[in-house]
């Protein structure tokens, strides 16, 4: 997962693979409650939910937001509150300092004794953020500055919308390291930016400049780099008034688009299509249309 990092991971322990028995009497000792949110706050990212409006903030400028053991757990956790938070209609993802990500922890990660138990830690904390984010119904927007490497260019991949400074590059990095990949590289590049590009990028240790992710479809806007996160927020916005529920069987329908068969995306288009129509976005939509007015979407299942 680095700027320069990577390793493959292996799934996350099954949460059925340990029972919780229960206690033995009435007597027993009782239950604790799980720990508040405000009992483990995040040490490596800010999170505001306003107006619809998931903000998250990568938060370790002086490493470049590189991502450690405790920015992959803060990471994980953060996918699991927004899935559980049904005000949460669009996440807005940047970065506090020059940077979105440098990809990995380098140097933490030249320091460990056990790096394949770190990295495996690590990485599975990391890749059960990216399926949760890409799960969720709400869009993902991300804005880049300075630079999105190694496995922090997953996020990138898991985004929606992505607006990109004028002078921000991107950039895998992992042949510099003798490493393979992680952050979903793998599955993300080659269908964002096709099969030859992407290796290109891995084997050749390609750089690419704001210019070319927008012109090989990595990026959607390019602006000034004093710009980024005022434009991503813009975005964000919009997509914060959308029908939220729509938008994440559009995701689904999206993202499945390339293993599906035909038959097998028309009825997954069916079935979310008839689902999608119980909701109240759908009839205020339809109202809308009908009536010739703009339609006022709240988001509801």
């Amino acid at each position: 997962m680095t700027s320069d990092s990577a390793a493959p991971i292996r799934e996350p322990a099954s949460d059925s693979a340990a029972p919780i028995r229960e206690p033995a009497s009435d007597s027993a000792a009782p239950i604790r409650e799980p720990a508040s949110d405000s009992a483990a706050p995040f040490t490596t990212l800010t999170l505001d939910v306003a107006d619809g409006i998931a903000t998250v903030r990568l938060d370790r400028p002086d490493q470049h937001n590189a991502i450690d053991v405790a920015m992959a757990r803060d990471l994980s956790e953060l996918a699991t509150r927004l899935a559980e938070d049904p005000s949460v209609r669009v996440v807005l993802l940047l970065g506090n300092g020059p940077m979105l990500t440098a990809g990995g922890d380098v140097p933490m990660l030249a320091g460990a004794q056990q790096l394949p138990d770190v990295l495996r830690r690590m990485i599975d904390d990391y890749h059960l953020a990216l399926e949760r984010l890409t799960e969720l119904d709400a869009p993902l927007v991300v804005g880049v500055r300075g630079a999105a490497a190694g496995g922090g260019l997953g996020l990138v991949g898991a985004a929606d919308y992505v607006v990109a400074a004028d002078d921000a590059v991107f950039t895998v990095g992992y042949a510099a390291l003798g490493l393979t990949a992680d952050g979903g590289n793998t599955w993300f590049l080659p269908r964002l930016i096709g099969m030859r590009r992407t290796q290109e990028m891995f084997l050749l240790n390609r750089r690419l400049t704001a210019a070319e992710a927008l012109d090989w479809g990595l990026v959607n806007r390019t602006v000034p780099s004093a710009d980024v996160d005022a434009e991503a927020r813009v975005v964000a916005e919009r997509l914060a008034n959308g029908p939220t529920r729509a938008f994440g069987g559009m995701r689904t329908l999206l993202r499945q688009s390339f293993e599906s068969g035909l038959r097998d995306q028309l009825a997954d288009e069916k079935h979310l299509i008839v689902t999608a129509s119980t909701t109240p976005d759908a009839r205020e939509g339809i109202a809308a249309f009908a009536a010739k007015r703009r339609p006022s979407f709240r988001g509801e299942k």
